[in-house]
């Protein structure tokens, strides 16, 4: 293969893993879109609130609903415009302009103006809908009924007579309201809107034109959480009193639809009565980010990029045998083998074990101590139990392996399909990040493309490592209180990446953990959790049992798999601890190590010079930095 050919399915490759946000071409769009297993219910005509964290495809989504991405779909699958049984449009929510409608200047009512404002961007989305209408079915809106239109939206001064020239004037206005805003005493007349009311007019007009012909029109708002409250509690308004032909559909991440009112105070947005919830996470992820990634190896074959078929063989996959031994299982188990030439009968036993097993009766020693000749016997005399006992422990044991291995670049492994689909828990934008990563790490060997690409175990691996410490470093500039997030993250996977590596008395693959303590100290520590649960620095579920009666929150948390392999700690979501609130607390202060002690009831840590090197970059706060420090 020329090098020039290289380069070209390289760029390819990348290109179709790498280009994963919404704002794709239309043409790709069109390509790569995957059909979410919850379409159909965001397609019905109640409004429809769907939630999900940065990444999980709420704006893709939301997306195809657009009336020009829709008809794209139906022509994929051989239909036509009239099989389009709704017309979507869609609306992103900047979080700078929309809180410019906020200040202590009562000169303004920031409501009205607010209201206004969504009207306007609304309604001119409804008027290029208007005229994509007017193409498709040759229909056409009357001029009249555009001035209508533009008279309830206050250009008073309108006189066009087409959606075009109404979205101009849109335009113009708009650009007239946001200098009001930010100049509140000018002279600068705007004349407001009435809440809703030229976009319910809008929606009419096109049905009485004949232009919507019975069908939906679904106003899409994106990035709800970037609303101020009282912004939420006007758009809640909105949602609450849907009427056909108009639907509304929100995009929200978790904890992200802070006020339930609306503007009357009193009447909340409630479901199932005003809205149907779809929570991404609950609607069937596996499947569908196998069938995107399906979707785009079957592009790279296309482009004559020599990948497998399936997703299961690009992603090459390592058995807890194989693992074991690339981690240095054998080694250990010659060792024990060594031990046991004093008992033949043992040592014949294990000759024949392979190494996965052999090497277990090390960590077992290091668990519960005796020597590996009474233990070697015992698994001799009960079998059964041992088996039982390595199906338990064995994947627990992979991280004890690498303790004291000084200078290894990989300590634990993370591959597969399986694996990478855990990782992104749920996140598609997470999931195609892990294989674009370690695409660029595979490719960047040095080596050609072989007969059939696939992606190595240690790719993997250093991809899953670099995907969690870039999202852990994006933490400071995504949420309120990013930085105190990044080093609750950073103390919680410390505290979980000893408890892996030290079998001694301890619970195997704690991953997860519940508050106690102090009832104000834990509702202190909940509400920076939520915060962190909502920009995908935790995940959170109602805990199965308490495990102590100082426990007096049900909410289980867990860092966000996404960091597994940056912390080298389990992703799979096995056991639970206890934190008490006031050491979280305490790691936001001035002592960090301290909290982390604590949190370890002071047990022995790992020597610093033994850290994974992705974590000695934060060695600093690992003993007690200045909290005012950069974290990096």
């Amino acid at each position: 293969m020329s090098e020039n050919n290289y380069q070209v399915q390289a760029a390819t490759l990348r290109q179709l893993f790498g280009d994963n946000r919404a704002e794709w071409p239309t043409a790709n769009f069109g390509d790569l879109f995957v059909t979410p297993t919850y379409l159909t219910k965001l397609e019905a005509r109640r409004p429809c609130i769907l939630v999900g964290g940065r990444g999980t495809g709420k704006t893709t989504a939301l997306q195809s609903l657009k009336f020009d991405a829709c008809l794209e779909r139906l022509k994929a699958s051989g239909q036509s415009f009239g099989d389009q049984e709704y017309f979507g449009f869609l609306i992103r929510i900047n979080k700078n302009r929309v809180r410019s409608f906020h200040g202590r200047d009562e000169a303004l009512d920031w409501g009205k103006y607010f209201s206004h404002y969504f009207n306007l961007l609304a309604c001119a989305e409804l008027a290029s809908l208007t005229n994509w209408l007017q193409e498709q079915s040759g229909k056409q809106i009357s001029s009249e009924a555009i001035q209508a239109i533009a008279i309830d939206l206050g250009i008073l001064d309108f006189s066009g007579a087409s959606a075009p020239d109404l979205n101009v004037a849109i335009k113009n206005q708009i650009s007239k309201l946001q200098l009001k805003v930010n100049n509140p005493n000018s002279s600068l007349e705007i004349v407001l809107s009435m809440a809703e009311s030229p976009i319910r007019m809008f929606a009419d007009a096109l049905e009485a034109s004949g232009l919507s012909d019975g069908r939906t029109i679904f106003c899409c708002i994106d990035e709800y959480e970037n609303l101020l409250d009282y912004q939420q509690a006007i758009l809640n308004t909105y949602i609450k009193h849907a009427a056909p032909p108009l639907s509304y559909k929100i995009g929200v991440r978790k904890n992200g639809l802070r006020n339930r009112q609306t503007l009357d105070g009193q009447d909340l947005l409630k479901t199932p009565d005003d809205y149907y919830e779809i929570e991404i996470a609950d609607e069937g992820f596996e499947y569908f980010a196998k069938q995107v990634a399906s979707v785009r190896l079957k592009a790279a074959r296309a482009n004559n990029v020599p990948v497998p078929d399936k997703l299961s063989e690009f992603l090459q996959d390592l058995s807890l045998a194989e693992e074991a031994e690339y981690l240095g299982a054998g080694r250990i188990a010659k060792a024990i083998l060594e031990e046991l030439k004093e008992d033949a009968k043992a040592l014949s036993y294990f000759e024949s074990k392979p190494i996965h097993e052999t090497y277990f009766l090390r960590y077992w020693q290091a668990s519960e101590g005796g020597s590996i000749i009474k233990l070697a016997n015992d698994w001799i005399a009960n079998e059964r139990e041992w088996q039982v006992r390595l199906g338990n422990y064995g994947y627990a044991s992979l991280f004890w392996l690498s303790k004291g291995n000084k200078g290894a670049r990989i300590r634990k492994y993370y591959c597969g399909e399986r694996v990478f689909l855990t990782l992104a828990s749920g996140n598609i934008r997470y999931f195609l990040e892990l294989i674009d990563c370690a695409v660029t790490y595979e490719l960047s060997e040095g080596r050609k493309f072989p007969e059939i690409l696939v992606i190595s175990p240690k790719s993997q691996t250093l991809a899953a490592r670099e995907v969690g410490e870039r999202r852990l470093n994006q933490l400071e500039g995504l949420a309120d209180h990013g930085v105190q997030l990044k080093r609750l993250v950073l103390a919680i996977g410390k505290v979980f990446f000893e408890l892996a590596r030290e079998p001694l008395g301890k619970t195997p693959e704690v991953t997860s953990f519940v508050l106690s303590g102090k009832a104000n100290e834990i509702a202190k520590m909940a509400d920076m959790l939520s915060e962190g649960v909502g920009h995908l620095a935790f995940e959170v579920e109602p805990a199965t049992k308490l495990t102590s009666r100082a426990e007096t929150r049900e909410d289980e948390y867990r860092l966000h798999r996404i960091f597994s392999a940056f912390f080298e700690i389990s992703h799979r979501k096995k056991r639970r601890m206890t934190f008490d609130a006031s050491d979280l607390i305490a790691v936001l202060g001035d002592h960090p190590g301290r909290a982390i002690s604590a949190m370890l009831e002071d047990k022995p840590q790992v020597d610093e010079e033994e850290l994974p090197e992705q974590l000695a970059l934060f060695s600093a706060f690992y003993v007690d930095a200045d909290p005012g420090a950069t974290l990096e």
